[in-house]
């Protein structure tokens, strides 16, 4: 759950000057634009952690494919687990039983981790559950399973399938807010103090919901000794992976800084089997939520460069760049350019400190779906290659973790939302709370999972898309051009058409990629690439289609 992000402003000379700077050449007959892609700019310079790493070592947190499922709104494994109420279009009869029969499905999908929504007890079992208890974000037993969800043993079996799968399992943290009759007595007698003053994305205070209060760190220390005690219970008993932590900067940014030790020293000594029968600790991963703008999550999140805090938060910052470019966001904004995208990555790189490890997304269980955002945008008759648009920057440009939101990969979406929203009575923060869907897909969607498993494959393999150094080529207003390598692996270069019309032939030349015969990987059948007359490569794009050059002979190419 998370405030309204407030969007800040990023527009000056620098970034005007930086993006005409990246503008490639182009002219061409009706129909066709050529451009010509010659050299990366040498005013782009992302230092993030995960685009410097130049050991040749991929970093476990870096290649985290993580797929979010809110579980009231899942999938029904267990008829006697329901919730039977909530928010969304789901029937809220989600539980712990339907995602371990989703398991072999988001393996096969190439991801390498789940991130649970809250599954810690919100009403009690001889109560009536509200919309709100369905959510999970406001426990009243941070100790106790959701009855309406499982059990422990459910909870351990999850979390045991997932790993023998070669998954990671990131727990929902909401630590800050919660039910007003919280049992906030820890097992060893460690107290959390409440207080009816909470502190909002804006970092101001506001009063709580009806029935609810806030953790007030301010007291003793005795609060954050009992989230600690909450936070090394399921990596000690369920060896968890790593927590995300629900609006973090409730949570004060030196405590931010302890419980990130915490984690990492609590996972260090727990050990479990993984996939291949090897003892492993837990990852010790965070990751927190921030709502809000980027200088301020720096502040209240990430920590300055001499003083780190968190390494990892959401990027909000630049989702909603890319679905301002591809489509629409939320409040009507829309700027559908490559320009917009680059713009996005500047603002990061000059608001966000070195340290950090952003996790991308394009949606979550409170924002919009990105199908129904093409549905606002008024694009339906390209809803198919825009969100395979959608997934390709995801899978492919963005060097860290990326955290994939159940149905996506499938273009999921309500129908008809944006003509009928008022009737539907779904509101944009929790109409992504529809049934999760693991089979029985339309040929269309199946042909999206198709194209998302062998982009998330592609990843899994090669360090330079998750962990790779990313140069941009060239941006214009329908075309992005980026450049990723890592020591010890193949040269990789994306293209992105954003043209709704025209077909787009970029010569890409020679001296981008090492010797030897590139390979288109998208729509083809692995031939190598066509050269003009001065041996410089020849990618010809669809509208609104993107491409993905290698620079050494792949294993395999998506024909579909």
């Amino acid at each position: 759950m998370g405030h309204k992000m407030k969007t800040e402003k990023f527009k000056s000379l620098a970034i005007s000057t930086f993006l005409l700077a990246l503008c490639a050449c182009s002219s061409g007959t009706p129909g066709i634009v050529n451009y010509t892609v010659d050299s990366p700019s040498m005013m782009w310079s992302n230092s993030f952690a995960p685009y410097r790493n130049d050991s040749g070592v991929v970093d476990k947190q870096a290649d985290l494919r993580i797929y979010q499922i809110m579980v009231e709104s899942f999938i029904d494994g267990d008829p006697k687990r329901d919730y039977n109420t909530g928010y969304g279009p789901s029937s809220h009869k989600g539980d712990l039983k339907g995602v371990i029969r989703a398991i072999p499905y988001i393996k096969s999908l190439n991801m390498n981790a789940i991130w649970l929504t809250p599954v810690f007890e919100s009403a009690k079992e001889d109560e009536e559950p509200s919309m709100l208890d369905a959510t999970g974000y406001y426990t009243r037993n941070y100790y106790k399973v959701d009855r309406r969800f499982g059990d422990e043993e459910t909870l351990k079996e999850l979390v045991d399938t997932a790993h023998a799968n070669g998954l990671y399992v990131i727990l929902d943290g909401v630590f800050g807010h919660f039910r007003s009759d919280l049992e906030n007595t820890s097992p060893t007698g460690k107290k959390l103090t409440m207080t009816d003053k909470c502190i909002g994305g804006s970092i101001s205070i506001y009063p709580p919901l009806k029935g609810t209060l806030c953790t007030d760190f301010n007291d003793d220390g005795s609060s954050f000794e009992y989230i600690k005690e909450v936070g090394a219970y399921y990596i000690e008993k369920y060896k968890i992976d790593g927590w995300r932590l629900d609006q973090a900067y409730q949570i004060p940014i030196d405590r931010l800084r302890d419980f990130k030790k915490h984690v990492e020293e609590v996972s260090s000594k727990v050990t479990y089997k993984n996939d291949k029968g090897q003892n492993v600790n837990p990852l010790g991963y965070i990751v927190g939520e921030f709502w809000t703008d980027n200088r301020t999550m720096t502040n209240y999140g990430y920590g300055s460069h001499d003083n780190p805090a968190l390494t990892s938060n959401f990027d909000f910052g630049l989702r909603y760049g890319l679905v301002q470019a591809l489509a629409v966001e939320e409040w009507g904004k829309r700027n559908n350019s490559a320009y917009r995208i680059v713009e996005g990555l500047s603002y990061d790189a000059t608001t966000i400190p070195s340290h950090a490890c952003p996790n991308l997304m394009i949606t979550n269980h409170d924002l919009v779906r990105f199908a129904d955002l093409i549905q606002r945008a008024g694009y339906a008759s390209s809803i198919d290659e825009r969100v395979k648009l959608a997934l390709s920057y995801l899978s492919f440009v963005h060097s860290g973790p990326i955290t994939h939101y159940y149905g996506e990969e499938i273009g999921q979406e309500v129908p008809n939302f944006d003509k009928k929203v008022n009737v539907m009575g779904y509101k944009d923060d929790h109409v992504a709370r529809d049934n999760g869907k693991i089979d029985n897909f339309t040929p269309e969607e199946t042909d999206r999972k198709n194209l998302f498993s062998f982009l998330m494959k592609l990843r899994s393999e090669h360090g330079a898309i998750s962990n790779g150094k990313m140069e941009i080529l060239s941006v214009k207003k329908d075309l992005l051009a980026v450049r990723k390598t890592f020591k010890g692996d193949d040269t990789f270069i994306y293209l992105m058409s954003l043209n709704p019309t025209d077909t787009i032939k970029v010569t890409v030349a020679k001296d981008l990629l090492p010797s030897g015969s590139p390979t288109e990987l998208v729509y083809t059948d692995c031939s190598e690439m066509k050269k003009d007359e001065n041996g410089d490569f020849v990618s010809t794009i669809k509208p609104l289609h993107f491409q993905i050059i290698q620079s050494g002979k792949p294993d395999k190419c998506y024909t579909n």
